[in-house]
């Protein structure tokens, strides 16, 4: 339960069952605490999991229930009577009507005929390119040259007079804002079928499109919706997205659904959030009021090894769940998965993040140092330490003996180039396994490649720009290799980053880069690059992706989230890609963070072995300066900003 209400008569208590889309009215009059029946909160025609009620209020009378539903930005208004013996043996009563709100709602109240809605977020975030404004009288929060995201997250609070609300006419705008009318998606690929049998599905971390795609050209021009002036990262540093994003396909028009890593990582694989993960990411992100609840992690602890539920795991589970159920099988590199280190102390207790590594024989790879074998083998040409695996262990039960026990999590001194060879090691396996007839590439694959995270400017360690370059090769090696097997005629790939907050943006702080690639992808008009600027978001990947492997929806988010059908209309004869190894012919990928780098005392205070340890505001202002200069972010557009569709800020 996450809310509770008393009736006035003080013989009922309702409960709101976030994770049930339902209320549960409960007779308190008697010392049974029975259970007269639940009272259903999703919306008409809404058969998936998505309501999420999360705050409840009632009326003087008791004749009406109201009931804040964070998953439909929407408040269902219940009549109480209709609770029967009768009605609570059929089933779930249903709401009489919905009235829209802004996004998130998590608390109500009543005064008379008034009804107040607070929210969460409110209208959402807008651009993030100018410089933190400070409140009058509270001290500087550190010299930013760009917004934070979470500091644009203004919540609301909205009166509504009850008398004057129209049901009908308010829970149209409510249906209409969540898709629910919309038309069945499907993608239409050229010949008529489907021929993708393979998802592999890359998760990085936390940048803004103009960040990376800001100075995105073809033949000196720009492509797509970019401000070159925000491009920290572009295609000197990012060549290989740059090609792959001119050779298949911008999306320009992409959003994360989340802000942070907390919530990014379960929306990046859940296709939707929990009451309890926005209630707690804020407070865990302004200093670390809270532990780090996310990934199969809560308060230290692994509640899979603990053999207890996760309290913040969504009833619709995770996209390999949603493959083991439906026949399809799955493999993981690094996402949802705890990796501990050779040698680190153990920080926590019950099976926590930091367990101690235990002894190992070689805790690391030294300069010069021969890397493993099932790391790819040679000797390493890197200049920092790399830390060795003492331990992988899987957070979620479908995952478990279904993940790459040599892979590493987050920890962002190994390189991505690390996490490519252990990736590219199974591929010639299953290519092996393909040339003789048998194909054993799981049909979905998560590939965690974190390392554009950056680990700011500790020294010693890597430069941003190096890091980002490192995931960027990663990222080209693997498509490129992918593009040269067989498993180029059935097999699609989708690249995004968790969350964009680590970046600025001059549309909105949520925009980011996506990409979609496979043999079945569009040909621009006249030799140009493709350009799709239809809204999409993080749950648009999820939805595609499950559409391509036949897998039903998880939720009312995936279920009516924009279908990214445009990327497989072309005629199938996109040509193998070939991986840009300039960052690592001119030794980027390799360079390290000099002792009087930008930012290097405030780096070196950070903890960068898991995601968002970090301070992530005082580390956008570090890699701005070792990334810019002293060149101050551009002021804030002063052109209206289009406003966005009201349906856009729901998945």
């Amino acid at each position: 339960p996450c809310a509770l209400e008393m009736s006035p008569d003080g013989k009922t208590l309702y409960v709101a069952l976030a994770n049930r889309d339902a209320v549960a009215a409960v007779d308190v009059e008697k010392s049974a605490f029975a259970v007269k029946g639940y009272f259903d909160t999703r919306l008409p025609g809404q058969s998936y999991f998505g309501a999420e009620p999360d705050a409840l209020a009632v009326s003087g009378d008791g004749n009406t229930l109201y009931v804040a539903n964070m998953g439909s930005d929407a408040v269902a208004v219940i009549d109480t009577s209709k609770m029967t013996t009768a009605a609570a043996k059929q089933g779930m009563v249903e709401p009489v009507g919905f009235i829209p709100t802004e996004w998130m709602p998590t608390a109500l109240a009543m005064d008379g005929e008034k009804l107040y809605v607070a929210t969460d977020k409110g209208r959402s975030t807008g651009p993030n390119n100018f410089a933190t404004k400070v409140a009058p009288g509270l001290p500087p929060a550190g010299q930013r040259d760009f917004t934070y995201i979470a500091t644009l997250l203004y919540g609301s609070l909205a009166t509504i007079d009850l008398s004057g609300v129209d049901l009908k006419a308010a829970t149209a705008e409510v249906m209409e804002r969540n898709r629910m009318k919309a038309a069945e998606e499907k993608i239409a690929f050229a010949d008529g079928s489907n021929p993708i049998k393979h998802v592999i599905y890359i998760i990085k971390e936390n940048r803004t499109y103009d960040q990376v795609f800001g100075d995105l050209k073809l033949n000196g021009k720009p492509v797509g919706n970019g401000d070159a002036s925000l491009a920290m990262y572009g295609e000197s540093v990012t060549p290989n997205q740059h090609k792959l994003a001119l050779q298949f396909g911008v999306l320009d028009n992409f959003f994360d659904s989340g802000e942070i890593s907390g919530d990014g990582h379960v929306w990046s694989n859940a296709g939707i959030g929990t009451d309890y993960l926005e209630k707690t990411w804020q407070q865990d992100y302004r200093n670390n009021q809270r532990t780090y609840d996310y990934e199969g992690v809560v308060s230290d602890g692994y509640p899979l090894l603990q053999k207890i539920p996760d309290v913040n795991e969504p009833a619709s589970g995770y996209m390999w769940g949603n493959a083991d159920a439906h026949g399809k099988t799955h493999y993981n590199f690094g996402e949802f998965i705890a990796s501990t280190f050779c040698n680190t102390k153990g920080t926590v207790a019950r099976e926590g993040p930091m367990l101690n590594g235990g002894p190992c024989s070689v805790p690391e790879i030294k300069p010069g140092a021969a890397i493993p074998a099932e790391w790819g083998g040679g000797v390493s040409k890197w200049p920092w330490a790399i830390p060795l695996l003492a331990k992988n262990v899987a957070t979620k039960p479908e995952l478990v003996g279904h993940f790459a026990a040599e892979s590493p999590d987050f920890n962002l001194r190994v390189p991505d180039q690390i996490r490519a060879n252990v990736f590219l090691r199974h591929l010639a396996g299953w290519i092996e396994d393909n040339t003789a007839g048998k194909d054993t590439m799981p049909n979905y694959i998560t590939l965690r490649l974190p390392d554009d995270h950056t680990g700011g400017t500790v020294p010693g360690g890597p430069t941003p720009k190096s890091s980002v370059a490192d995931n960027d090769l990663a990222i080209g090696r693997v498509v490129e290799a992918i593009s040269h097997s067989d498993f180029w005629d059935n097999t699609a790939i989708f690249i995004l980053e968790d969350d964009a907050q680590n970046g600025a943006d001059h549309v909105d702080a949520h925009r980011s880069l996506a990409l979609a690639i496979s043999k079945y992808a569009p040909h621009g008009a006249g030799g140009g690059a493709f350009v799709d600027s239809r809204f999409y978001s993080t749950v648009s990947v999820v939805r595609t992706m499950e559409t391509l492997l036949g897998l039903p929806p998880m939720n009312n988010n995936d279920a009516l989230a924009p279908l990214i059908g445009s990327e497989f209309t072309g005629p199938g004869d996109q040509k193998p890609f070939a991986a840009d190894t300039t960052n690592q012919d001119n030794g980027l990928i390799y360079t390290a963070n000099g002792p009087r780098a930008v930012g290097a005392r405030e780096s070196a205070k950070m903890d960068f072995t898991h995601a968002d340890r970090a301070d992530a505001q005082k580390l956008n202002a570090i890699l701005w300066k070792d990334a810019m200069g002293d060149a101050p972010a551009p002021a804030r557009l002063l052109e209206k900003q289009k406003k966005a569709k009201k349906d856009d800020d729901d998945d």
